[in-house]
């Protein structure tokens, strides 16, 4: 697994760089055999260290895995982020395998898997205060585009999306209902439950 140690406002030297690439491989290949990429990202906020790691299965067709972390030194909140990364690995690891068996990560190349490629847009926060004083002028500049992504909407079960889901840390997932063949979407509510939408057209 390659690993990739950035620093942004610290210096992550030698030493901090060879203590995660060690320890990731211990903590995340034991539950995340076809990992092949990690980025393990430091930034110092005032006497904080905070983390962010990634673990990919591949660019396409596989799992991610993301866990943060924060402490007052940097091998600490790696450690917190680490340890999160391996007890979701470890919450998801029968389904991880399930996955890999029926063909998760190689669904890309067979011939009845459907993959939509589309584009994924990061737009301002509203500020509704200012709204009131400008409604149009501004209603026309908050959506202007931040950043432009490409991504893709894969197959999945239900199961299998709720799992890249959480194991990604993201709050929503856009996905190809293997059962009907619908764009679905589920999410995390913020009573701890998950919402799952199925359009029926």
């Amino acid at each position: 697994m390659q690993v990739r140690v950035l620093g942004s406002h610290t210096d992550v030297g030698q030493s901090l760089t060879q203590y995660v690439q060690e320890n990731l491989e211990k903590s995340v290949k034991k539950y995340f055999e076809n990992a092949v990429s990690a980025e393990v990202h430091f930034v110092k906020n005032g006497h904080l260290f905070k983390v962010s790691l990634t673990v990919n299965e591949g660019v396409r067709g596989g799992i991610a895995v993301k866990a943060d972390g924060e402490a007052g030194d940097a091998y600490a909140a790696f450690n917190e982020a680490s340890e999160r990364a391996a007890k979701q690995l470890r919450r998801y690891k029968r389904k991880i395998k399930n996955y890999h068996r029926q063909g998760g990560g190689l669904k890309s190349v067979e011939p009845n898997y459907k993959v939509i490629d589309a584009a994924k847009y990061v737009l301002p926060p509203l500020n509704l205060d200012v709204f009131a004083d400008m409604e149009e002028e501004i209603a026309d500049e908050s959506h202007k585009v931040v950043a432009e992504k490409t991504t893709a909407i894969e197959e999945l079960s239900v199961d299998e999306a709720i799992m890249k889901m959480d194991l990604a840390n993201l709050p929503t997932l856009v996905f190809v209902n293997n059962k009907n063949k619908r764009i679905n979407v589920v999410y995390h509510r913020k009573d701890g439950n998950i919402s799952w939408i199925d359009p029926q057209v």
